[in-house]
């Protein structure tokens, strides 16, 4: 997270941050065009991913204070602007990861089919498990 001052005074914001991305591009800051992201593959050959925006949306919100809010400063945001858009994006997020780690956390089921019958069983069901399941349908 940082802004850039370029040499016309075009002021650009960078993160690397998902969430603070999407919560920019949702408020209407736009991306910095023609490049908006910057993939980069750093020496230990891991990759990261820069999202770059200009520094104020049309409102004249800063995309710094965004990133505040959607990180560490999102907890005394709530407490003194309980409506702010930033705590909807906040709660979106972490609803949105809530679910995510539910789904991963869910075995898979597969379908078996029997006498013109379906019925779904856990993928990790045992063979002789899924027989006798096909077996009484």
């Amino acid at each position: 997270m940082i802004s850039e001052t370029i040499l016309d005074k075009e002021e650009f914001f960078y993160t690397a941050n998902l969430k603070v991305a999407t919560a920019l591009a949702t408020l209407g800051f736009r991306p910095k065009y023609p490049n908006p992201v910057a993939r980069i593959v750093r020496a230990d050959g891991k990759e990261s991913t820069v999202f770059w925006f200009d520094a104020l949306n049309s409102e004249g919100m800063k995309a710094e204070k965004v990133h505040h809010w959607m990180t560490k400063g999102g907890e005394e945001l709530e407490r003194e602007q309980p409506e702010h858009i930033v705590n909807y994006l906040r709660a979106y997020a972490a609803n949105r990861d809530a679910l995510v780690d539910i789904i991963r956390a869910t075995p898979r089921q597969i379908v078996i089919e029997a006498k013109g019958k379906r019925i779904a069983v856990r993928e990790d069901a045992s063979p002789e498990d899924r027989a006798e399941i096909a077996r009484r349908i």
